[in-house]
């Protein structure tokens, strides 16, 4: 008898947990949400995402996968020299400051990251996001000053004693962090400088730095390949799951990562549109498209520069333009470090074509952008936003670029179209595509005007 009632205990058992009947694995039904909800909510949870996934891109090219041109792997750096159309691992790069990459794993342990003492008339900084594209800090001029500095970068969990000689610890809400560090070039020539610089940075573990044992290594991860084009199909979600596992929730999004579950969209979780009824997975694909078109429109005609100033403290929980700085300027820095004037229309209104018309810009003496280091117009075809192939290799131009004319009442005109303005004028020259472009002001120490939005940059003019 004893015998028979452990074996009716155990049928019982078994049959109530039958993967049959649990809710898991049942398909969504209409009755449980409506696909008015799962449309909204798809649109709400594609921008809420976009951006750890279009960092994830480019984790992937430069830290992940050994056939990629740009891979160092995790804890090494991959330092650049002046951008050119060829440099496509973001959108939008900057011409000014040759860029430096590096990611960091900080499962295990945290890194120690050291910028060397530089001159005092250069600009550097060694910015440092998480996987959501917030930044959490910047090591260099503006916060260190030119003397070099030593820094930790550690987990969103890490709570340990900063070591001596590491002056604060930068940590956001994800275990993978990555850097865009910029060394200004302050002309052409200068480039074995900004490299020798480069050569400088230094990062290690902190067991490595302390000369201690290095403890175990985190679990290895099957990573998902990336192509381009994933961004816009169900992939997508399947890449948000996984991402989200390595990030710790931020209570401020708990919100939208409770109605994000509601879709199949929990950290870790296999991701499926054949899990949902037919018209849920329809109103998931209808809500993601809604939300490509919206940010599409948005980046053609936003000149809001605050998009770009991104921490979590500034960002107000407004993820739409969290995702919007993605999409045109991943890993844009903050704005008292530098701040960016995106130009989407002429003076008539009309966006930008240069097989249509010839541009110019004059600031007058008091119009010229109020810097502490300085400024530069930088040219980007559309819709791609890279750098634009032209006969002078000129990819931006500004206050550091040799030769730039300044007329006699101290006005500065630039020159934005497709062909030579002439001889005497190539020297303010900025070559445009024969087609859609887009022009991107950058101020580097920005001036108080500047950051407190009074300042305003003049109409780019029609010419023809």
């Amino acid at each position: 008898m004893k015998y028979l009632l452990m074996l009716m205990l155990m049928i019982a058992f078994i049959g109530c947990s039958n993967p049959k009947d649990n809710k898991e694995d049942k398909k969504t039904s209409s009755s449980e949400l409506t696909a008015e909800e799962a449309k909204s909510i798809a649109k709400e949870a594609y921008i809420f995402n976009y951006s750890q996934v279009m960092m994830y891109r480019t984790m992937y090219r430069q830290a992940i996968d050994k056939k990629s041109e740009s891979y160092v792997g995790f804890g090494n750096w991959l330092h650049l020299g002046v951008s050119s159309p060829k440099d496509q691992d973001i959108v939008a790069p900057n011409n000014d400051s040759p860029y430096s990459w590096a990611w960091v794993d900080t499962r295990a342990e945290p890194y120690v990251l050291t910028i060397p003492k530089i001159e005092k008339d250069r600009f550097y900084t060694s910015q440092w996001d998480d996987m959501w594209s917030y930044v959490i800090g910047n090591a260099g001029s503006d916060d260190d000053g030119n003397d070099g500095a030593t820094v930790l970068l550690a987990s969103p969990k890490w709570n340990g004693t900063l070591p001596e000689g590491v002056k604060r610890v930068i940590k956001g809400d994800t275990y993978f962090l990555g850097s865009l560090t910029r060394t200004q070039l302050i002309y052409p020539k200068d480039l074995p400088n900004v490299q020798k610089i480069q050569k400088e940075y230094k990062l290690e573990t902190l067991s490595s730095y302390l000369g201690k044992e290095a403890p175990d290594a985190a679990p290895a991860i099957q990573w998902m390949a990336w192509t381009d084009g994933d961004e816009k199909t169900n992939k997508f979600w399947s890449y948000a799951n996984f991402l989200t596992a390595y990030s710790i929730p931020n209570i401020q999004d708990k919100p939208i990562l409770d109605r994000m579950a509601k879709i199949g969209l929990v950290a870790g979780k296999e991701w499926n549109a054949s899990s949902f009824d037919k018209d849920i997975s329809t109103a998931i694909a209808a809500g993601m498209k809604e939300a490509i078109d919206s940010l599409d429109q948005a980046a053609i005609t936003f000149t809001d520069p605050s998009l770009f100033f991104r921490s979590r403290k500034d960002s107000h929980k407004d993820y739409f333009d969290r995702a919007l700085g993605a999409k045109v300027g991943i890993f844009g820095n903050v704005k008292r470090v530098s701040a960016y004037f995106a130009i989407s229309k002429d003076d008539k209104g009309v966006l930008f074509d240069g097989s249509k018309h010839d541009y110019q810009i004059t600031f007058t003496k008091d119009q010229i952008p109020p810097v502490k280091n300085f400024w530069s117009w930088t040219m980007y075809k559309l819709p791609q936003r890279w750098l634009v192939d032209n006969p002078l290799d000129r990819y931006s131009i500004g206050s550091a670029t040799p030769g730039l004319k300044t007329a006699a009442d101290g006005s500065i005109t630039i020159y934005m179209q497709a062909k030579s303005p002439g001889k005497d004028k190539e020297s303010n020259w900025l070559p445009a595509p024969e087609g859609p472009f887009w022009p991107v002001l950058r101020t580097y120490g920005p001036g108080k005007t500047i950051l407190d939005k009074t300042y305003k940059v003049p109409p780019i003019k029609q010419v023809n």
